[in-house]
């Protein structure tokens, strides 16, 4: 074999680091050498989306700090301030309420650090190799922020459509910053395209390099513009909801949650008593917003509020570990967090690190109160939302009928409608029941309707069946709110049923006065059955710490439960828990007992109910601790880097091992980054920058050289190899945002504006620094004192991108204002989901082979 063809000698021309053993690695396999670089390569991708995360954290840490304000509101008594005749001047002062209100707005914040930390690895890359070829026009950093761009838009596009649960969707809310970033997003690569191929060809003048940073500031103003309506006071596009809102930090531990919050302390503790009233039975789990708030009052609140909330409902607590999940998970979901935060949070996740095991969190289902009318909810009262009253219906198969309750809530001055459509699980249409379809219309004032579908009754036993109802096709202005889709059950009438207890166990506060147990009638409902219960002592004593009891139940023809009341004795003395069993026995009329016949009672003593409150409160706090964004010492940065899984190794699945392994190194070595919360957050901030200037001048040689083994140009490495390194991290923090947020800010609002960002400051800083070095080094007539772009296939793969931009952004406007797509930018309707994201995949891969094909000289236009 001919030994050029063997072996290759790579020069250092075009890097500016590597090869550091150019001697001897020319005389390595040619192939073998590339696939080291390859693999260093990846591990280089490794090393800078970490320190890219520790940069984000000092970000996140500035753009959260707050300020104190005082804000006038009603009299402490009150009455509102107008006092009648003798009314004291006391009464009527006006009483003032502290605030914290973050200093920075989000939008700003999103445009300028945020933007700057996503893509600080392709800006920088594209300055640093700027500088290293002498001040000369390079491939890679050019060709990544393109290629970035189109990753980010259509690939990360696509993830988000698709991951949404089936059932859900997620609408832009500010949609004037989404519509202004979008079309800097797409004016961004078409001005590049000007500068390069039709003002002044293939040559960089110092203004156009001045005019394309000046477009940075520029859409930063028109963005907070956009977020402030300053053109109009209020904007309303398809109902959406624009408003300036005050903006509190709630400290709870280390971190500061951002989000609107009411501030009034009467308006907390009456919005978690109407949840007590609506939602607690004696015998169901804790209310996580119960929870939430407990747990803020304990931190912050009067040991008064801590006490109200505790003693809200006489609730059952789960296993402390498990409520404290519950009550970290509704925390998280019930809390705005930025890009930020989820970008370090899923960073996490794929370096074997601390993990949120909390992302399918359940949503709170508020359905309607006790009289049929729509719950005071914190929610856009300009939109108006539909969903069934319940997320679940059973009925008899004898009763011929069922009518499924639907509510609308948010704004009821006017008409709305939205379609519904049975389907099949276990029960099957024109068989079980009768199949139906239609459109529900609320006339304005309306906030309840019906659907009514028809049972079919045969002489058949059958085990109980299920069928569903969903909601789809709200009209314009309406959404669809939690409870879209209903399950219904057809219970066999032709049996006289089974017999057991609904929960194995139940926990009780001593004080809570009575055990309320529910005894369920499964599999049949046929004609009257009784069946007996009594009491028997384990630990508790009958008389002295509950009531005994030795009754019959009886069951009417169609009553599937009841509930037996057992009378709980309270005394002040401590005792320990007690317990006692409840069993049944003898039904009759040929109904059987099923496999729960007895159930046991644990009365939980008060004073040790206060101490699992407590212990529920500190396994929440540990929770939380897990997911502070910025460590405030060295010692916690090297402990969290030297751990896997945040320490919970009986947690731990293999998959976390072996990213701590991979990341091991870069993890100790940036854990020598200084804590974000040391000055401020702009320590660590500079010292990350840095950081990630090493590394990623380490990328662009590896990058360059692999290419050089492999015969790829670098315009083709850029679109392929380093914008997908450099773009994952952003993919998995937009998957996470867009499952767990309800908007879609968070997961593609953000897009747009980092994908001009690069374009502003990824080519218009290194062409300002470009221009001028060679305007002041050179004659005007010596042609090196042109800034000369040789990459000739750059236009072409830029006009690629903007056709790819423009549709899929025309595709999003499609889906917000279309019906069948659910009138969301993501999720929706699973077919029209699954179709939108398949075009951005298809676009992306376009743009992927025709721009390699042209760079190429395969393709020509």
């Amino acid at each position: 074999m001919d030994s050029d063809s063997k072996y290759v000698d790579i020069y250092s021309e075009g890097t500016i680091i590597l090869p550091l053993f150019e001697a001897t690695e020319s005389q390595w396999n040619r192939y073998g050498r590339a696939f080291a670089y390859l693999l260093g390569l990846m591990y280089m991708f490794l090393g800078v989306n970490i320190i890219a995360d520790v940069f984000m954290a000092a970000i996140e840490v500035i753009t959260s700090k707050t300020k104190k304000i005082k804000i006038a509101t009603s009299n402490q008594n009150g009455d509102g301030g107008g006092g009648g005749g003798g009314a004291s001047e006391e009464n009527t002062a006006p009483h003032f309420e502290e605030l914290e209100v973050k200093i920075w707005n989000d939008t700003v914040s999103n445009l300028t650090l945020m933007a700057l930390g996503s893509s600080a690895p392709e800006i920088l890359l594209s300055i640093i190799e700027i500088i290293g070829n002498g001040f000369e026009p390079g491939e890679l950093g050019p060709g990544t922020i393109v290629g970035s761009a189109s990753f980010n838009l259509l690939v990360i596009t696509a993830i988000c459509i698709v991951c949404i649960p089936d059932g859900e969707s997620r609408r832009i809310k500010e949609i004037n910053v989404f519509a202004c970033t979008s079309f800097f997003a797409v004016f961004a690569y078409i001005w590049l395209y000007l500068v390069i191929e039709v003002i002044s060809p293939n040559v960089i003048e110092i203004w156009e390099s001045i005019v394309t940073f000046l477009f940075f500031p520029l859409i930063v103003l028109l963005a907070f513009a956009a977020d402030k309506n300053f053109w109009r006071k209020q904007m309303e596009m398809d109902g959406d909801w624009n408003q300036m809102q005050v903006e509190e930090s709630i400290n709870l531990g280390d971190i500061d949650f951002s989000e609107a919050v009411d501030i009034s302390r009467r308006r907390t503790l009456s919005k978690l008593s109407r949840i007590s009233k609506q939602t607690s039975t004696p015998g169901d789990e804790p209310d996580a917003i119960e929870m939430q708030d407990m747990f803020a009052k304990q931190k912050s609140g009067s040991e008064e509020d801590v006490r109200h909330i505790i003693e809200m409902g006489k609730k059952q607590l789960k296993d402390p570990k498990e409520a404290a999940d519950i009550a970290t998970a509704e925390m998280l979901r019930r809390t705005h967090h930025s890009r930020a935060w989820y970008r370090v949070i899923a960073g996490r996740a794929n370096k074997g690190g601390s993990k949120v095991p909390f992302y399918n969190k359940p949503k709170e289902e508020d359905g309607a109160d006790d009289g049929g009318k729509p719950n005071d909810r914190n929610v856009d009262m300009t939109v108006s939302r539909v969903e069934f009253s319940a997320a679940a219906y059973s009925c008899m198969e004898n009763e011929g009928t069922i009518k499924l309750g639907v509510v609308r809530t948010g704004n009821l001055k006017c008409k709305t409608s939205v379609n519904y459509e049975t389907s099949d699980g276990t029960a099957t249409a024109g068989e079980d029941y009768v199949s139906k379809s239609g459109v529900i219309e609320f006339e304005e004032g309306e906030y309840v309707k019906s659907v009514e579908i028809e049972i079919i009754d045969d002489d058949v036993w059958e085990e109980t069946e299920t069928f569903f109802v969903r909601l789809f096709n709200p009209s314009r202005g309406t959404e669809m709110d939690k409870i879209c889709v209903t399950q219904v059950s057809i219970i066999n009438d032709d049996e006289p049923g089974i017999l057991q207890f609904q929960k194995p166990s139940y926990l009780y506060k001593e004080s809570a006065g009575i055990a309320e147990l529910v005894i369920e009638r499964n599999d049949g409902c046929d004609g009257r059955i009784t069946v007996r219960f009594k009491t028997k002592d384990i630990t508790a004593t009958a008389g002295k710490d509950y009531e005994a009891k030795d009754e019959e139940v009886e069951f009417a023809h169609g009553e599937i439960t009841k509930t037996i009341h057992i009378p709980l004795m309270d005394d002040d003395v401590f005792n320990e828990d007690k317990i006692f069993e409840v069993m049944l026995s003898d039904p009759t009329a040929g109904a059987t007992l099923g496999k729960s016949k007895c159930t046991i009672v644990t009365i939980l003593n008060d004073d040790d109910y206060q101490t699992l409150i407590t212990r529920v409160a500190n396994l929440t706090s540990v929770n939380l601790d897990k997911l502070v964004i910025g460590k405030e010492s060295w010692k916690q940065q090297f402990t969290e880097a030297l751990s896997v899984n945040g320490g919970e190794l009986e947690e731990a699945e293999t998959m976390d091992f072996v990213l701590h392994f991979l990341t091991f190194g870069w993890k100790v070595l940036f854990a020598c980054v200084p804590p974000a919360h040391i000055a401020g957050g702009w320590l660590c901030f500079t010292v990350a920058l840095m950081a990630i200037a090493v590394v990623t001048a380490v990328i662009g040689d590896m990058a360059t050289v692999l290419g050089l083994l492999l015969g790829i140009k670098d315009s083709v490495t850029a679109i392929t190899f380093v914008a997908l390194g450099t773009s994952l991290p952003d993919t998995f923090a937009s998957k996470v945002a867009a499952i767990n947020e309800d908007t879609a800010d968070a997961a593609i609002g953000n897009i747009t504006g980092s994908n001009s960002v690069n374009v502003f400051l990824g080519l218009g800083v290194p062409w300002i620094i470009a221009t001028i070095y060679k305007t002041l080094n050179y004659e005007s007539l010596d042609k090196r004192s042109k800034f000369i772009i040789t990459d000739k296939s750059m236009p072409f793969a830029i006009a690629l991108y903007s056709i790819a931009a423009i549709i899929t952004l025309l595709l999003l406007t499609w889906r917000r204002y279309s019906t069948p797509a659910g009138k969301a930018e993501l999720g929706g309707n699973v077919r029209i989901k699954y179709i939108s994201a398949s075009v951005c995949v298809s676009l992306w891969m376009i743009y992927i082979v025709c721009a390699s094909l042209y760079a190429y000289n395969i393709i020509k236009f």
